[in-house]
């Protein structure tokens, strides 16, 4: 029997779920965070043990990624959703847009770059970017609450130190806060992520679509 999975992992990730499984001819495509599994051969009994193994990290079964997965998600439960990006640089937002009748879901997209952006567009306090800097767990929480509105359900923000240069032994290259934030409550995620800016900025806007993805599953039961 042939299954395919999406899942939002690394590859090494995945080839560390699969190590135990020695005779199982499976393959992998994506990018970023992104990936389809595809897996051939495989029995019933070994199926299940996959699934469990890939519980944390799956977030579907047909074919759509995260973005598509997560437009969806909103329509069929009547919200909507907006987001504050830092270091994604609004690429958290185009990936969204680029999922047909996403206009029935997504509000707005703001890109919040400096700390004054931050402060005038999301209401985050200068107390918080004083204490705890832009790169912190407050700093998103405060951006992913900035957003809600009358006609915003979720909110999704990312702060982080993409590189090569700006980090630190306290806050290293590579380290991204992702918030998701609704009337049932705000998540605020710590990631570190690995390689090149291009490849963290990616990882950091896959992680963030599953997180949100996540949220909604878990606070909004479609029926």
């Amino acid at each position: 029997m042939e299954t395919t999975i999406r899942v939002c992992s690394t590859r090494n990730e995945i080839a560390e779920k699969v190590a135990k499984y020695p005779n199982l001819i499976y393959e992998v495509s994506g990018y970023g965070k992104d990936f389809v599994i595809k897996f051939f051969d495989v029995d019933d009994s070994n199926l299940d043990n996959i699934m469990e193994d890939f519980s944390d990290v799956f977030y579907g079964d047909e074919d759509k990624n995260l973005s598509a997965t997560l437009v969806e998600l909103l329509y069929d439960r009547g919200l909507t959703m907006a987001t504050a990006e830092s270091c994604t640089g609004g690429m958290i937002a185009s990936s969204i847009v680029d999922v047909a009748g996403c206009s029935d879901v997504f509000h707005e997209g703001v890109v919040t770059y400096s700390n004054l952006a931050k402060m005038d567009r999301l209401g985050v306090k200068e107390d918080t970017l004083i204490d705890f800097g832009a790169v912190s767990s407050q700093t998103a929480g405060e951006m992913a609450n900035g957003l809600l509105s009358d006609n915003v359900s979720v909110g999704v923000s990312t702060t982080g130190i993409a590189g090569p240069g700006g980090g630190s032994i306290e806050k290293p290259v590579g380290l991204v806060y992702i918030a998701i934030a609704s009337n049932k409550g705000t998540d605020v995620y710590k990631c570190n992520f690995d390689g090149e800016r291009k490849e963290v900025r990616t990882k950091a806007k896959d992680t963030a679509l599953f997180y949100a993805i996540k949220h909604i599953q878990k606070n909004y039961n479609l029926y």
